[in-house]
């Protein structure tokens, strides 16, 4: 429960984000500001709600349009100051880079379900990603309550992709290396560790063989588990 807790927050962290660099104004209203934070953030939980109903639609890119059209229709009772359209389209944005994107980089999705129903995966952050929700967290309170509050927002989402930059790079490396180094490599998973920060499990198949083992993300070699 607590590990599902901070992966929504994780979410609804990235939705106001995106909602802060796209809607939100620097002469806005603080209510009018931290109101548009807050609709960013539960939008971007919107694709959960299928789940309660055992059901995973929502986590398709195809529900993703119906997310935006359903959250813009609702917003604009509220406050018609912004266009339908570039509502629509922002919450969109939100459905597909707030859940859609931080479910792929992490425990993997259905994107293209029902036509797919497979599960598409770059997984390079744990379920509980720690170091992006503390930029998140240190970020926010600093943006509202500094004058260069929209610097230190941008740095903190710059040091967020520097971040997925080098989990990416070393993931691709580590597998390169793999495969470099055993032949007839029928599956092969990587994943970052679920104990020890700054290290990825794999485990491959060969047409021989099953092999689990550890790598540093910074690099280093890897070692086998015997």
């Amino acid at each position: 429960m607590y590990g599902y807790l901070l992966h929504t927050l994780l979410h609804f962290l990235a939705g106001a984000c995106i909602s802060y660099l796209t809607l939100v104004k620097s002469d806005d209203l603080r209510r009018k500001q931290l109101i548009l934070l807050a609709v960013g953030g539960v939008v971007a939980l919107l694709p959960d709600i299928t789940k309660f109903f055992g059901d995973i639609l929502g986590h398709s890119i195809f529900a993703a349009p119906f997310f935006g059209w359903l959250a813009a229709w609702l917003y604009r009772k509220y406050d018609k100051t912004i266009p339908y359209k570039k509502l629509w389209l922002i919450f969109t944005f939100i459905v597909i880079i707030g859940h859609l994107f931080i479910d792929y980089i992490g425990n993997g999705l259905a994107l293209f379900f029902p036509f797919v129903r497979s599960e598409f995966d770059f997984h390079i952050i744990p379920s509980i990603d720690f170091f992006s929700l503390t930029i998140l967290l240190i970020m926010f309170p600093l943006t509202f309550y500094f004058k260069k509050g929209k610097a230190i927002f941008i740095t903190g989402l710059a040091t967020i992709d520097l971040y997925l930059i080098i989990l990416s790079v070393s993931k691709v490396q580590l597998e390169h290396e793999l495969h470099q180094e055993y032949e007839g490599i029928e599956l092969l998973e990587t994943y970052p560790s679920s104990s020890d920060f700054g290290e990825w499990n794999f485990l491959l198949k060969t047409n021989v063989e099953w092999i689990r083992g550890s790598s540093p993300i910074l690099g280093g070699g890897h070692s086998i588990e015997k």
